[in-house]
């Protein structure tokens, strides 16, 4: 089969040596490597050329716009989706070749998540039926792990490009319509975090959030029906930005938590919610007291 690599950077210079090493070492190899510039003003475009990634400049338009137009340069069959600030273990694409059927439409493999501390946690990747489910209301599938089917992510006019942080999850949605999605249960996948990446923003990524609830999140559904699952959906993801905010030593954690319990009071929905919030008000407590 043929896979073509597309990964999207913005001024990503400090991490791609370690990026396109995962990407060349792997023990299927791809038909092409392409980075795409996003409007870099750092030295990107000329240290991917020079690892041996084909280089696509582009202006800068957010991570949808960038994986469109490496899409659509691509030659591949499938598309590997890659971060560039994230990196795969070497069987990773092969591995995930395997799980491939007439009707699969996308693969997706565990994470390990770190820092520049080292390793943080290792998740395995959640079984397909449930993801399926979960996608409702929030999005267990990172970007860097995906292997999706070219035609079927072209179809509907590819990533949207006017929802930077949540445009993966959209995608996601419209997919399951399409096909079907294979699981990867190893992390094979290192998904990078720090402070100033998009993901460590809670407040730019509810804003993304409501781009995307009327229009795909709560496609289909009216009435109460439609009324209840906003309400779902919001507290969990006020409860994900309360966790952004405690992993990130924000001030607002106790906050989004609180709001997420007042989105949805009832414990039977997600009732890790109290637990959380229960942390997030003794760690507000001991932060209080720490300046006292």
């Amino acid at each position: 089969m043929k896979v073509s690599v597309v990964i999207p950077a913005y001024n990503a210079a400090h991490f791609l040596p370690r990026c396109l090493e995962s990407v060349f070492a792997q023990t299927l190899k791809p038909a092409e490597v392409i980075v795409v510039d996003d409007g870099s003003t750092d030295n990107t475009a000329a240290l991917a050329s020079d690892l041996g990634a084909t280089v696509l400049k582009c202006p800068n338009g957010g991570p949808g716009a960038a994986r469109n137009a490496g899409i659509r340069s691509a030659s591949g069959e499938w598309i590997a989706l890659l971060d560039a600030d994230d990196r795969w273990a070497a069987e990773k694409l092969e591995r995930q070749a395997a799980c491939i059927h007439p009707e699969t439409v996308l693969v997706y493999t565990g994470i390990q998540t770190f820092d520049d501390n080292g390793v943080r946690d290792r998740q395995p990747a959640i079984d397909a039926a449930s993801v399926r489910k979960m996608l409702r209301y929030c999005n267990p599938i990172t970007p860097s792990t995906v292997l999706v089917r070219r035609t079927a992510v072209e179809q509907d006019g590819g990533f949207r490009i006017d929802s930077h942080g949540c445009e993966d999850w959209e995608m996601w949605m419209r997919l399951r319509r399409m096909g079907q999605f294979e699981a990867v249960a190893e992390p094979l996948t290192d998904y990078y975090v720090y402070p100033k990446s998009l993901s460590a923003n809670p407040e730019k990524m509810l804003e993304a959030l409501g781009r995307i609830i009327d229009t795909t999140l709560l496609a289909g559904l009216h009435g109460l029906n439609r009324w209840a699952w906003r309400h779902r959906i919001l507290a969990v993801q006020l409860c994900s930005a309360g966790l952004i905010a405690r992993n990130n030593g924000l001030r607002n954690e106790v906050g989004y938590m609180f709001r997420s319990l007042c989105a949805w009071p009832s414990p039977f929905w997600e009732p890790r919610r109290l637990a959380m919030f229960a942390i997030s008000v003794r760690n507000g407590v001991h932060q209080r007291l720490k300046t006292l």
